[in-house]
């Protein structure tokens, strides 16, 4: 009778794994929830770290979901940003990097995807600007890649206006030349719409703040 009841149990189990894959099932749908509102109350890189491997758990069950990858690597973008040691800034972008191939190995010519990668691709040069610029290229053709498969994404306009603002002038940056983009940015927000509730749909209130900067 044991046996018999830890077969039952074991079956349950694995159908519960395969059905959690699904893209509609109820439990994926409510462990990316989870995962969104741990991004939501996130404080600090340590927050955001907890985030990241609730979303590398999710990735190793959905393994045909490009989501849990992609927002796995959004956390350990914000990470870095959270932290001032350069070591810790390569070692979450660096992973962030690879999170985010994979979740282009599983939804190719995604623009959110790539512009993702442009974000993670300018901190990466910024870290070392000296011997990493090769890297502001490989930024720029990831956010027109973006822009191509999806003009109306507006968290590219973000991107781009957010590393312009963090550019000294005397590089080619600063608030003046970030107004327009982070003003196209804001605009495009207004109407964006996710295609359902778990799909990207970040950058708003940040386009905002730092566009109430550059006036």
């Amino acid at each position: 009778m044991k046996t018999l009841m830890k077969s039952i149990t074991l079956i349950l189990v694995l159908i519960s794994f395969r059905s959690f894959a699904q893209n509609s099932d109820p439990k994926f749908l409510q462990a990316t929830k989870t995962g969104l509102e741990l991004i939501a109350t996130a404080k600090g890189a340590e927050d955001y770290l907890k985030a990241e491997n609730h979303f590398e758990r999710i990735a190793t069950i959905a393994t045909k979901e490009w989501l849990p990858s992609y927002y796995a690597a959004y956390c350990n973008l914000y990470a870095g940003y959270m932290t001032a040691d350069k070591e810790l800034k390569d070692q979450y972008w660096d992973k962030a990097l690879l999170e985010i191939d994979k979740a282009d190995a599983l939804s190719a010519n995604n623009s959110e995807i790539y512009a993702l990668k442009g974000a993670l691709q300018f901190m990466k040069m910024s870290v070392d600007p000296r011997t990493r610029m090769y890297l502001m290229g490989e930024s720029a053709a990831s956010l027109e890649k973006a822009a191509v498969l999806n003009p109306e994404n507006p968290r590219i306009d973000l991107i781009k206006g957010q590393d312009i603002f963090y550019t000294p002038e005397a590089f080619g940056g600063g608030k003046a030349k970030a107004k327009s983009i982070l003003e196209s940015a804001v605009a495009k927000f207004t109407i964006f719409k996710p295609s359902n509730t778990i799909n990207p749909n970040w950058g708003a209130e940040a386009a905002k703040a730092l566009l109430a900067q550059c006036k």
